[in-house]
């Protein structure tokens, strides 16, 4: 069985230099899930797209893989295109992995996809948009304080310490700088303040939960406001002086229960399909607020998806062939959707 691992490329680059940059952290997951496939026994071939659709077609017409195994999420750079991609492949009528265009583009909409939430009774911040047409001038009612961050973006690129704010001048500076700095508009919610969790979903119709991960600040003062921000993220001395770093969360057996049920739910009411990370706030009245639904997320071997995978008895071999088995074969009950099965010919 063929299978093309497909990923974007901030620059363009020939099929033979992809060894030297998978030697680099930011291809970690493609690093490892190649080398997991060639171990399962697949024959993987790694394509990489940055602006050239001609060559994505050719390659995908020469090489007839059975499954793609989608990890991209960019074109030109540009990850507004990351629904577009997933379409064209089901255009092509091949099977693949992950999230189905329409979850990907409710997802990367984070107004949209808390407005469907909320209408299924799931607990979300209150929230204002800020169109970069037309910028926010008051707050309205919503309480301080507040958080701003990019409507669209992702990887907590555009948040930092100032995405907190106690006032209204400093939040429509937040905004004012983000519309600018980035060209995106803006979402502007009301801070939750308490734990952030996040959960790994696995499934199509049957779902499985893996443990729950938290992100700990070990070195920020009590009262503080903890969030993860972009140094928070992907800065490793900024992480190792305030002592951030994700762990196993220590939860109640009802509280377990609960978050397994809550995610389950937003998994399904926000269309996802093959594996999902949920990312919630869990407040000290224990309350449980959903931040944000990330269809494919990153599943390199030592990242919170598959290390949680691991907690729950999946080996990392298993959760790469179960992602596979959910690409290629829709469970009992599920309708096929369109690329699941390649068209008669």
């Amino acid at each position: 069985m063929k299978i093309l691992l497909l990923f974007d490329l901030s620059i363009p680059l020939r099929p033979e230099q992809y060894a030297d940059y998978m030697k680099t952290d930011d291809w970690a997951s493609e690093k490892h899930i190649l080398a997991t496939l060639k171990r399962l026994g697949y024959e993987a071939v790694p394509l990489g797209i940055h602006d050239d659709l001609d060559f994505l077609l050719s390659e995908v017409k020469r090489e007839a893989p059975d499954l793609i195994f989608n990890l991209s999420e960019a074109f030109r750079g540009d990850r507004q295109f990351e629904p577009h991609l997933a379409s064209l492949i089901e255009l092509l009528g091949i099977p693949y992995t992950g999230a189905a265009p329409q979850a990907l583009k409710i997802c990367k909409d984070k107004g949209l996809a808390k407005k469907i939430l909320s209408y299924h009774r799931i607990k979300v911040p209150h929230f204002l948009l800020s169109r970069k047409s037309s910028p926010l001038r008051s707050l309205g009612e919503l309480r301080f304080p507040v958080f701003i961050k990019p409507l669209n973006l992702e990887a907590s690129e555009g948040i930092s310490q100032l995405s907190f704010a106690e006032t209204k001048k400093d939040a429509l500076e937040r905004v004012r700088y983000l519309h600018e700095r980035f060209e995106t508009d803006v979402i502007v919610e009301e801070y939750i303040d308490g734990r952030e969790l996040y959960v790994g979903v696995l499934g199509n119709e049957r779902l499985s939960s893996f443990p729950a991960r938290e992100l700990f600040f070990r070195e920020v003062a009590d009262g503080e406001p903890k969030f993860a921000s972009f140094k928070a993220k992907w800065d490793d001395d900024y992480r190792k002086k305030w002592g951030i770093k994700t762990g196993s969360a220590q939860l109640t057996p009802d509280l377990v229960d609960h978050l397994e049920e809550t995610c389950k739910k937003i998994y399904r009411v926000l269309g996802l399909s093959g594996y999902g990370r949920i990312d919630l706030r869990l407040t000290p009245a224990g309350e449980l607020f959903c931040i944000e639904a990330n269809p494919n997320p990153s599943i390199e071997k030592d990242g919170d998806f598959a290390l949680s995978a691991l907690k729950s008895g999946l080996s990392y071999d298993e959760l790469i062939q179960k992602i596979i088995n959910l690409g290629l074969t829709p469970e009992p009950g599920e309708p096929i959707r369109t690329g699941t099965r390649r068209k008669k010919k």
